[in-house]
């Protein structure tokens, strides 16, 4: 029986470490949140709502003006919550999707988790969260306020 499980443990060790290595993109939430609302991505959001919002009250529409106003207060609660890590980024993601293939290609990664709370020895985790900033044109104040948040990233 001994003889048994030491062959055992022999292949299971051999299987993991002929195992090959998963490459997974990792970010920092919280930096992600800031770049993405100092984002020219999310300004051309705003310059879109700032228009409607415009017609509306020209048009009187005091529905539509209400419901924009409504957004807005939403969308600012909705910044605060994620960045103190109280809400998802969804929203985030969903902007970024169209990018996310190519930056996953630029890191040689083949997958993109904001967390990664357990992964055996197969998985190497890649910190992506430079290239994002990179992907949402974070300028120097952004990155300068990114570098100073709490919950820095591991290394930085």
């Amino acid at each position: 029986m001994k003889l048994f499980s030491i062959a055992v443990a022999v292949a299971l060790t051999a299987g993991i470490a002929g195992a090959r290595t998963i490459r997974v993109g990792t970010f920092h939430k919280p930096s992600v949140v800031v770049a993405f609302y100092g984002s020219p991505l999310w300004a051309d959001t705003l310059k879109a709502k700032h228009a409607e919002l415009a017609a509306a009250k020209k048009a009187n529409d005091t529905q539509k003006m209400q419901e924009l106003e409504s957004w807005g207060g939403a969308s600012q609660e909705l910044a605060h919550r994620q960045l103190a890590g109280e809400a998802p980024i969804t929203n985030i993601l969903e902007a970024l999707a169209p990018q996310l293939p190519e930056l996953a290609r630029k890191a040689r990664v083949v997958l993109i988790a904001p967390d990664l709370p357990y992964a055996d020895r197969t998985v190497q985790a890649v910190d992506i969260t430079d290239l994002l900033l990179d992907v949402l044109h974070a300028n120097q104040r952004t990155r300068d306020i990114v570098r100073d948040l709490p919950d820095k990233r591991p290394g930085h």
